[in-house]
């Protein structure tokens, strides 16, 4: 028979895990996000169209490659531009599974863009989809459910630099006295950037990225990729900030990339990130990191891409 004091060690394991998916369920997102410096449209639909000629991106990530059924997510996305690169328009697509739990989503985003000088432009963007997310409550009565998605944001560029703010999620979702409510985000990014020439075939691509998010302590994104000849680039970004509580502490790591032009219409590029993702193999004692691969298309690409 089992004890009081173990039927109450049972009951808080059961109500942590419960609260632990709700919170891998909404962060979920997070995984499209975080590849920003690859699809700045993922966090900002100002950017939709930006490049002006037609992209094509598809990320995999997996967090180890030793252990079968470890999380992994793919990630599609693509934009151009109609009426004479005056309107963009893109779609993005992620499928993430992390532990026990499957998410999918899909969007579509438009953008105006205007010029505001004869060196500067901007773009006004918005973003529409469907989030389909495994949401259970605390007697785990678990259901797929399909959740609305809206954005908004403004990308102001020149040859050389670029700014955006952004708030990709500004819709509430009503979830009663659910723990979910504690861990739906809507973040909103602030962002700048920009490209250098530092010789003839060295080129500098500086970013920063606030972030400010529900409840969070603000979190800073700050690196830079150096492109040479325009055919091998190397970059490195680091992350700080943003604990909550308990379940959720700082987050502080590095990503590393290498990304090579193969060819005038493909890119390949490699992502390894120190962070540990909150999961139930948070115990695993092996290697730890997430890796990502990313595979670029431009049918018919206008110039190198910086972006």
């Amino acid at each position: 028979m089992n004890t009081p004091v173990s039927l109450t060690r049972i009951c808080i394991g059961l109500t942590l895990l419960s609260m632990l998916s709700f919170k891998q369920a909404f962060a979920q997102r997070e995984v499209l996000y975080e590849q920003y410096v690859q699809n700045p449209m993922s966090i900002n639909p100002g950017f939709t169209g930006v490049r002006e000629n037609f992209n094509m991106t598809a990320m995999f990530r997996r967090k180890w490659f030793t252990i079968q059924n470890s999380p992994s997510s793919q990630t599609f996305a693509a934009d151009g531009t109609v009426a004479g690169g005056k309107v963009g328009i893109g779609f993005q697509a992620l499928n993430d599974q992390t532990s026990y739990f499957t998410t999918t989503g899909i969007s579509a985003s438009v953008a105006y863009h205007i010029p505001v000088s004869d060196l500067w432009k901007l773009g006004i963007g918005a973003q529409g989809g469907i989030n389909v997310l495994p949401v259970s409550d605390l007697t785990f009565n678990g259901t797929n459910r399909a959740l609305g998605t809206f954005g908004l944001g403004a990308w102001l560029r020149s040859e050389n630099l670029y700014f955006g703010v952004s708030k990709p999620e500004i819709l509430s979702q009503k979830f009663g006295s659910q723990a979910i409510n504690s861990f739906y985000r809507r973040p909103l990014y602030i962002m700048a950037g920009g490209s250098y020439e530092l010789a003839d075939d060295v080129m500098m691509l500086p970013h920063a990225l606030v972030v400010q998010e529900k409840d969070h302590k603000l979190r800073v994104d700050i690196g830079s990729r150096f492109w040479f000849d325009e055919k091998v680039g190397i970059g490195a970004s680091y992350r700080a900030g943003g604990g909550y509580n308990s379940f959720s502490a700082k987050v502080n790591y590095l990503q590393v990339s290498a990304e090579v032009q193969a060819g005038r219409n493909i890119r390949l590029g490699y992502f390894y990130s120190t962070r540990q993702a909150e999961q139930i193999y948070a115990t695993y004692s092996g290697p730890k990191g997430i890796h990502e691969l990313m595979l670029k298309f431009i049918p018919n690409p206008i110039g190198f891409q910086k972006y």
